[in-house]
């Protein structure tokens, strides 16, 4: 098949979405790795984080192996490459993201078992994939 000389609105949509979204988190869990030692001895010395006047207790997630954010970055990582791809109508792309996808939700649950089942993350993972598969026809 030949590929699109103009890219679908929802392709473009919903990969600008995952720059967004993986940057960020690629971005955010890249920070907390890295400086993880340094972060811990803030927040202990402060009782926790305060935002918008409310102290939030952030002791749970500084508790947390650092390579938790090593991995959940990694995996952000991945997910950005495969929006990438698929951008370039690269059909690889897709499942590069939709593994990253997968993982994703299972990291937390391994590093956090306690925390509850992740309803809304799969729910909008399982949409995103969902509106990448619909676009495979285009890639190659």
């Amino acid at each position: 098949m030949e590929q699109p000389t103009e890219r679908p609105r929802l392709l473009a949509v919903i990969c600008i979405l995952t720059f967004i979204g993986s940057g960020m988190t690629l971005f955010s869990n890249t920070m907390i790795f890295t400086f993880f030692d340094q972060f811990k001895t803030i927040f202990a010395s402060q009782g926790g984080l305060e935002f918008l006047g409310t102290k939030m207790d952030v002791g749970s997630l500084l508790d947390i192996s650092p390579l938790f954010y090593l991995l959940q970055a990694t995996f952000s990582a991945l997910s950005l490459a495969g929006a990438i791809m698929m951008w370039n109508f690269r059909k690889t792309g897709f499942h590069l993201y939709a593994v990253a996808q997968i993982l994703m939700l299972i990291i937390p649950k391994l590093f956090l078992p306690a925390l509850p089942f992740p309803v809304f993350e799969l729910s909008v993972s399982a949409l995103f994939v969902y509106l990448y598969y619909k676009h495979l026809p285009l890639m190659k």
